[in-house]
């Protein structure tokens, strides 16, 4: 069933800026039946100023509402935004505490994240990210379970619990077996969901066997990506693995050893071009920022 969530999500995809179609999501919402999804639609409206004026302090009242009466998640979203964000009324006007500050921000997204909606996902990453937090949540543990509750399809969660177990694992940890097991499986739905970000650390664990049996092959493939991505150490890589492939095989004779030799030179000739030409365009983008300012 369609509902005025989707609507209006599909209303606003690519429109934002377009004024017009933001005065129609927000008649529509508006106009829509009074209920607590549409009640936390509109305090979202008035949150970020879709066709009316910002509002914080409609948007913190509607939300309320939404939430409180009728449970819905949207609702829970936006209070436990406002509350990280200072943007609750007491809050944003610098008094004493009278209902809600940032530590608040916590209950309200946990709300969030037990209701299947639009907005589940989100707070479950917030709360990933809270309670890696040392200086917030404190308990990896807990953070690691909600990562994992949307990291299959989600490449920010999954990307974070690659960044979790390699930082346990690396440099003191490889020899145990669970966090790297958790590390090659994470880094690889990572590295499907978002290429760009790890393809390179899904060769290097291919190539040393982290977490699997050591492939030459899938090293390659994957550090290939990360050259085509633009990362010149994916080239570098190949080279490396070439060389340990050399070394691994005294069977070779002359002519295979040669072609293998005449691989690792041009890998390493990409790597180097690649390396410049990034330098260089680092070099002009300051340029450029130095001239703007």
């Amino acid at each position: 069933m369609i509902t005025l969530t989707d609507k209006f999500i599909d209303m606003l995809d690519g429109n934002e800026g377009n004024p017009e179609v933001c005065r129609q999501a927000y008649q529509m919402v508006r106009n829509a039946p009074v209920t607590p999804e549409s009640t936390g639609l509109l305090a979202y409206i008035y949150h970020e100023g879709i066709g009316v004026d910002v509002d914080l302090d409609k948007c913190f009242s509607l939300a309320e509402e939404a939430a409180f009466e009728g449970g819905d998640a949207l609702g829970y979203y936006l209070l436990g935004y406002m509350c990280d964000n200072a943007e609750t009324p007491d809050q944003s006007e610098g008094g004493p505490r009278q209902k809600y500050d940032h530590y608040d921000a916590e209950r309200f997204y946990e709300k969030c994240a037990e209701i299947d909606s639009h907005w589940q996902e989100s707070a479950r990453l917030w709360l990933g990210d809270y309670y890696m937090n040392m200086a917030q949540g404190g308990d990896p543990e807990i953070g690691v379970e909600y990562y994992e509750s949307i990291a299959d399809d989600n490449a920010e969660a999954a990307g974070k619990l690659s960044d979790y177990y390699w930082d346990l694992t690396m440099p003191d940890y490889l020899d145990n077996e669970e966090w790297l097991a958790q590390l090659f499986k994470w880094t690889e739905v990572a590295a499907a969901l978002d290429p760009e970000e790890y393809s390179y650390r899904m060769g290097w664990i291919y190539a040393d066997g982290l977490g699997c049996e050591k492939n030459h092959d899938k090293a390659i493939e994957y550090f290939r990506n990360a050259y085509i991505y633009g990362d010149w150490r994916g080239a570098k890589s190949i080279a490396d693995c070439f060389e340990e492939f050399i070394s691994e095989h005294p069977e070779l004779n002359e002519e295979e050893k040669a072609h293998y030799e005449n691989k690792i030179k041009e890998w390493n000739s990409l790597a180097e071009l690649l390396q410049e030409n990034n330098l260089y365009n680092d070099s002009d983008e300051q340029d450029n920022a130095v001239e703007e300012d």
